[in-house]
């Protein structure tokens, strides 16, 4: 009886190693075929009580771990299910199809996250797929995750009789919330006097050169060169020299692309002491993974 009992748990093991790896060859297109549902014809369909059952086990086990639970995110519910469809109109699991992987799914949909992750699983019941999720590091290691605060789940079933399995997505996210330029502005003001006191000391705000770096950065291309930034440089001066303010004896530029204005960095380098005054200013842009962002520039005033 220990023998038999023991083969059962080690076939259990391995059928949940197959559900997330996606090597389930039973299910073979012949089995479909057979039943005059091929593949990518028949409509798999999806049900809410599923997705709903499967967030509750979730957010059970994140707040058993002391951890705030997901909120149900609708946009990337759509996302999820949409995968899970996919997977079951293919007969398999996996993160990369077609369509996809989830960078460029979410791309596509026009979803902006600073993380994103994802779990795909399959088994015949929500409670099962979520053990075996349980049981995976890598994929308890998502639902544990303290970088994300949304979730989207899609739980698929393909119509044919010989596919009684369900499809699993789980895509857990942080949005990038889009912040008032007002407060985006005042949120830079503010770390890059705390870098400049990190590094050679602090300097002033200038109004003049923040007022410079506004219009200079909304001239920048992405990327930029140094022609263009020796060009803005040469200009910036003319200005300064305009107004009378004869004691800096030139301007450094700092240029910088980021998506979390907590990133940002500056040179702590301050020449002889010399640095006195600063003025920055951003534009939103897309970077080249169509995610949201802000290019800053720094303009750095030196004295003479």
């Amino acid at each position: 009886m220990k023998k038999q009992s023991a083969r059962k748990w080690i076939l259990s093991l391995l059928l949940g190693a197959l559900a997330l790896t996606g090597v389930l060859p039973w299910r073979a297109a012949e089995c479909r075929a057979a039943e005059g549902l091929p593949g990518y014809q028949a409509t798999p369909y999806a049900t809410t009580a599923w997705e709903q059952e499967l967030l509750e086990f979730t957010n059970r086990h994140r707040m058993e771990q002391g951890l705030a639970p997901l909120v149900m995110d609708e946009e990337l519910m759509a996302i999820a299910r949409s995968h899970s469809m996919d997977m079951a109109r293919q007969g398999f699991i996996s993160h990369d199809l077609p369509s996809g992987n989830l960078q460029t799914r979410l791309v596509r949909a026009g979803y902006h996250s600073e993380v994103a992750r994802e779990n795909v699983a399959s088994a015949r019941t929500v409670r099962r797929a979520h053990k075996a999720l349980l049981a995976s590091p890598p994929h308890l290691k998502n639902i544990l995750a303290t970088d994300v605060t949304r979730i989207g789940i899609g739980v698929v079933r393909h119509p044919s009789l010989c596919d009684e399995y369900l499809y699993v997505t789980e895509v857990f996210t942080r949005p990038i919330e889009r912040q008032p330029d007002s407060m985006v502005q005042s949120l830079l003001e503010d770390k890059v006097r705390d870098l400049r006191r990190e590094g050679d000391g602090p300097m002033e705000a200038d109004p003049l050169l923040h007022e410079i770096a506004s219009k200079s950065v909304q001239s920048l291309s992405v990327p930029y060169d140094r022609t263009q930034l020796r060009s803005l440089l040469e200009a910036s001066a003319g200005t300064l020299q305009e107004s009378g303010k004869n004691h800096l004896s030139r301007l450094e530029a700092v240029v910088q692309m980021v998506r979390n204005l907590g990133n940002l960095r500056l040179p702590d380098r301050n020449p002889e002491s010399r640095a006195k005054s600063y003025g920055s200013a951003f534009r939103r842009i897309t970077d080249d993974q169509n995610q949201p962002a802000f290019l800053v520039l720094t303009l750095i005033g030196i004295g003479r």
